[in-house]
């Protein structure tokens, strides 16, 4: 079971109806900006991502290509990820959180493609950069969820396999192909996604990179219950805590999510879970 398959380790109000209403309204964007272009092309003209525009500083467009797409089936396929993925992120972010994520990825892979192609005649735009952040954002906070994919229709794939399998694909798609697909862009999506979820200090059931980092330093606990190697970051959790003041420094909760990224989330003590539980509502209404 992940982290936030526990209804107590989920977010409330906002990050239920008010993400899924995020999801909508960016969906309802991309179909609407998509007519809108193909009604009027100067508008999609004057939207999409090239190089020409780059050089003349027109970076609003680096926003706005994230929201146009070449054709029906281009819109599809990424509106459906849209809604598929953050279907499983709702329930774990807030609605701007979800706008955010979506936003990140988008610029992050548009900027990344950019940044090799900025000499280079090229048209750029869709929403895959975008809907790639979603897709590993929604690994990383519940990677046992299983999908059934196109080219393994008879066996379901988990979330976090899947992406590593995208990630893969991506990166030799790079290497070795001009498809006319933005890979470039589809890697910068993932990046995007990772930074923000890793920015916004959401807790995470898995982490893709954990293993890559260098490993901190042991931890020893002062008497106030921070570690020496960490900085005094710290969530409020009330007086029944068992730590100083009713805070749980940061160290603890990175200690507990290590242990349920080892050993599972049925390894935590009933002390460990209330710590947790406890976080998550700090995280939902800071100022209490």
């Amino acid at each position: 079971m992940g982290l936030y398959e526990r209804s107590y380790m989920r977010s409330g109000g906002d990050a239920g109806a008010g993400s899924k209403a995020m999801i909508k309204n960016l969906i309802i964007a991309n179909i609407v900006i998509f007519f809108a272009a193909k009604i009027a092309p100067e508008l999609g003209a004057a939207l999409i991502l090239t190089g020409a525009s780059m050089h003349r500083f027109e970076l609003y467009r680096i926003v706005t290509a994230a929201f146009l797409h070449f054709d029906f089936w281009h819109i599809v396929l990424n509106m459906w990820g849209l809604y598929l993925f953050g279907s499983v992120v709702a329930p774990y972010l807030r609605g701007r959180q979800i706008f955010w994520l979506y936003l990140m990825g988008g610029v992050i892979g548009n900027l990344l493609f950019v940044a090799f192609n900025l000499n280079s005649f090229f048209a750029l735009l869709g929403a895959s950069g975008a809907v790639y952040a979603i897709t590993i954002a929604a690994a990383m906070l519940e990677p046992e969820r299983r999908f059934v994919m196109i080219f393994m229709p008879f066996r379901p794939v988990k979330t976090s396999t899947m992406v590593i399998v995208f990630t893969i694909i991506e990166v030799l798609s790079t290497l070795g192909n001009h498809d006319g697909v933005a890979h470039l862009a589809h890697l910068g999506g993932f990046i995007g996604g990772y930074l923000y979820l890793k920015l916004a200090k959401v807790p995470l059931a898995w982490d893709p990179l954990r293993k890559l980092l260098p490993k901190r330093n042991p931890v020893s606990f002062d008497r106030e219950g921070y570690g020496r190697n960490y900085d005094k970051q710290s969530y409020r959790t009330g007086g029944s805590s068992s730590f100083s003041g009713g805070f749980v420094p940061q160290q603890e909760v990175d200690r507990l999510l290590d242990k349920i990224s080892a050993t599972g989330i049925n390894s935590l003590t009933e002390e460990e879970l209330a710590t947790l539980r406890k976080v998550r509502e700090h995280m939902n209404h800071p100022g209490r």
